[in-house]
């Protein structure tokens, strides 16, 4: 076969991988995948420490910024541009390009740190520990003979304050399309992974870099790389060739290759121990072990196209089955055993629509707003209130208004505001 057939074969497979790419952003509740990117303790508890807090019927507050459109613009997954704190949100700024943090309880802007010369963002920044960690697109206007110069920046705030701790400037390609706008893929206290690429097919590599949370140094670049997975010791992601590749993030070397035929990655972190990959064959769904490459799930038939990881130890996905009716399963993320799936004929339930989950609440929508025990799938409470939050921790449930492209802000009662 000549090297232009191969070429040929490719372009389909890459188109395919980046628009699964471009609508990742849809599977993710940043609060419950994103944080600290560490292993669940080994003896968390398995149950709720209380019974899940009901929403009151109106929102607490409601805050509104110039975030980037959330993928989809319609639904409760559309929460890809906020990240979840204790008492704030973070969400990047398009008008005066930086990072803005929201207080839950006022809904009013806390602190506004603006990046020089950035000019696109993606999806949302990170919160590790004390730090916010967001990454721009940024362009150098050039003068005389001098073209503008591309670039990425990422920087990481104080996230009480917002006060710069470290900035690092990566520079792009010539050729680097402003529709590329960098997006950080995870983080956690030891690395943070941005990624750069153009959604949809395109001609222009993508970028993929892994930097020092502490210091924000380089630890290693690769320009045909699509970062879709952080975990401590591996980076997943995927080659020009479309197959899956884990490099690992000491020193960059490429640790498995894995060939998945029509695998499409994502930026979806099932939870720690996991990445998810669709399209291996008709229907079909796997949860590979990062470190590895290996599978660990196979769906069979069933398509799982959302996951909710709880923070603690389980991850639960939405999805459908062979027949094309809704399914929800949930799978222990340590040993990747389904713990239980809806809908069930012989007891007479139905899949809820899942929108997010968190220390062992699911919450989830069916007649009404509803939670279950993120273990068993037992009902908790079917009286939670009018709408099931998409981002939710310990105090508060975030909804996405997209008429309004306003956050509402619910203060759960039954539960204290942590932190």
């Amino acid at each position: 076969m000549s090297s232009m057939d191969t070429a040929n074969r490719r372009k389909p497979e890459r188109r395919r991988l980046r628009a699964a790419l471009a609508v990742a952003g849809l599977l993710c509740a940043v609060a419950a995948c994103g944080g600290e990117g560490g292993h669940p303790e080994g003896e968390r508890a398995t149950k709720p420490t209380a019974p899940a807090g009901s929403l009151p019927m109106t929102p607490t507050t409601t805050f509104q910024g110039a975030w980037p459109s959330p993928v989809g613009e319609g639904g409760a997954a559309d929460m890809d541009m906020v990240t979840l704190g204790a008492r704030l949100a973070y969400t990047y700024d398009q008008d005066d390009v930086g990072i803005t943090a929201y207080g839950l309880d006022s809904g009013e802007p806390v602190w506004h740190t603006a990046v020089p010369n950035g000019d696109t963002v993606a999806q949302a920044p990170r919160l590790v520990g004390d730090k916010v960690i967001g990454a721009f697109g940024t362009t150098e206007q050039g003068s005389g003979t001098y073209a503008d110069r591309r670039g990425i920046t990422v920087v990481a705030l104080d996230a009480r304050t917002g006060r710069k701790l470290w900035s690092r400037e990566i520079p792009g390609g010539k050729d680097t399309p402003a529709a590329a706008a960098p997006h950080v893929v995870g983080a956690d206290t030891r690395h943070v992974l941005v990624a750069s690429y153009e959604p949809g097919y395109s001609q222009t590599p993508p970028l993929s870099v892994l930097l020092d949370t502490r210091t924000g140094q380089v630890v290693w670049a690769d320009p045909d790389f699509e970062g879709v997975d952080l975990e401590p010791s591996v980076a997943v992601g995927v080659r020009g060739d479309g197959d899956f590749a884990g490099k690992a993030t000491s020193d960059g070397d490429q640790l498995w290759k894995r060939n998945l035929r029509l695998g499409e990655a994502t930026t979806s972190d099932p939870g720690p121990g996991l990445t998810w990959a669709d399209g291996t064959k008709a229907g079909g769904t796997l949860l590979i072990d990062p470190a590895t490459g290996t599978t660990r799930l196979d769906s069979g038939d069933t398509s799982l196209s959302r996951c909710h990881y709880d923070g603690w130890n389980t991850t639960v996905c939405s999805g459908t089955d062979g027949s094309g009716d809704a399914t929800t399963w949930a799978v222990d993320v340590r040993t990747a055993r389904v713990l239980w799936h809806l809908p069930d004929e012989t007891a007479n339930r139905t899949a809820p629509g899942v929108t997010s989950a968190w220390h062992g609440v699911v919450y989830a929508q069916a007649d009404q707003a509803m939670t279950l025990d993120a273990r068993t799938g037992s009902d908790l409470r079917t009286d939670l209130g009018p709408v099931s939050p998409s981002l939710v921790n310990d105090g508060y449930g975030l909804v996405y208004d997209p008429l309004a492209r306003a956050i509402d802000v619910y203060r759960t009662t039954g539960a204290a505001a942590s932190g």
